[in-house]
């Protein structure tokens, strides 16, 4: 059901700071920087080797990303996850009482909903399948559109 893992983000507590830390420790390279208004967070996207590695801010005290450092500190938010087909992927995970959350849809880019960390081995898998040219573009090419959109 899963094809690969499309990227992993961390909740930090400075942005700046974890990007430069990922380019100086691990050879990263910065991709883009974007405000989310709706889910209260800045999102820098950098590329490590072939991974994407996303750094999460919140612009909010009470935005999930604030909530989540709070309650864990820095760490892994979510994994972002590719599926081929994101209604398939869901009816597998009901027939098995996995409950599904968040569905979204941005028109034209791609479809996504959550997993919750209960039946995600302890962290939120974002189910995503990429849609009609984002399908398959590379991993810059997705990040760099997708953000436009």
């Amino acid at each position: 059901m899963i094809k690969r893992v499309d990227h992993i983000s961390f909740a930090v507590k400075n942005l700046e700071e974890a990007v430069k830390k990922c380019e100086r420790l691990y050879g990263g390279k910065f991709i883009l920087e974007k405000v989310n208004e709706k889910g209260q967070y800045r999102v820098a996207i950098v590329q490590v080797g072939e991974n994407l590695f996303s750094f999460l801010e919140s612009t909010h005290p009470e935005g999930f990303v604030a909530k989540h450092i709070e309650k864990f500190g820095e760490s892994i938010q979510h994994m972002g996850v590719e599926v081929d087909n994101l209604d398939e992927a869901v009816k597998t995970l009901a027939a098995e009482e996995v409950k599904v959350s968040n569905f979204e849809e941005v028109e034209g880019v791609r479809r996504e909903a959550l997993v919750s960390p209960r039946h995600g081995f302890g962290v939120v898998l974002q189910l995503m399948e990429w849609l009609g040219d984002f399908k398959n573009a590379s991993q810059e090419e997705r990040m760099q559109k997708a953000w436009r959109v």
